[in-house]
């Protein structure tokens, strides 16, 4: 002999938290999740070698600017809207003396734009204990190419 089966009065409020409840320990109930969007890949258009230059991430030696150059590079953090690394700063300010002994720095790269689905960091500033002789010639921030 089969009992009725007794609902419970509160079934119209009781049901849907009992439902999402059982959804929740379930996974999810409905579409499967999706994981984080993916980021859009971050370069620095690099002129080193290169008259149009290259879309690189983590270069070793990074051209800033027409006046200065990086090499050495070790990147400590790299995007999505910041890159930081340390290495060796040159340049024509500095001729000759930085030649054979360029300076200790450290550069960071920023503002990042769009250019054909990639992000290209757009500026530069660099950190270095320039000789003063130098500091008013020395190309310490700017503008990086961009494709």
């Amino acid at each position: 002999m089969r009992l009725p089966v007794r609902l419970p009065v509160c079934l119209p409020v009781c049901l849907p938290v009992t439902v999402t409840a059982l959804c929740v320990a379930a996974g999810g109930c409905g579409a499967a999740p999706t994981g984080p969007p993916a980021e859009t890949p971050v370069y620095v258009l690099n002129l080193q070698n290169s008259e149009r230059g290259r879309a690189e991430q983590r270069p070793a030696n990074l051209v800033l600017s027409e006046f200065s150059t990086m090499s050495g590079v070790t990147w400590r953090s790299w995007g999505p809207t910041r890159a930081t690394g340390a290495g060796r700063l040159s340049g024509t300010w500095c001729l000759p003396e930085c030649a054979d002994a360029p300076y200790a720095a450290t550069v960071t790269l920023s503002s990042v734009i769009p250019v054909k689905g990639k992000g290209y960091f757009s500026r530069y500033a660099v950190t270095a204990d320039v000789a003063v002789r130098h500091r008013p010639e020395a190309d310490l921030s700017g503008v990086l190419p961009t494709p």
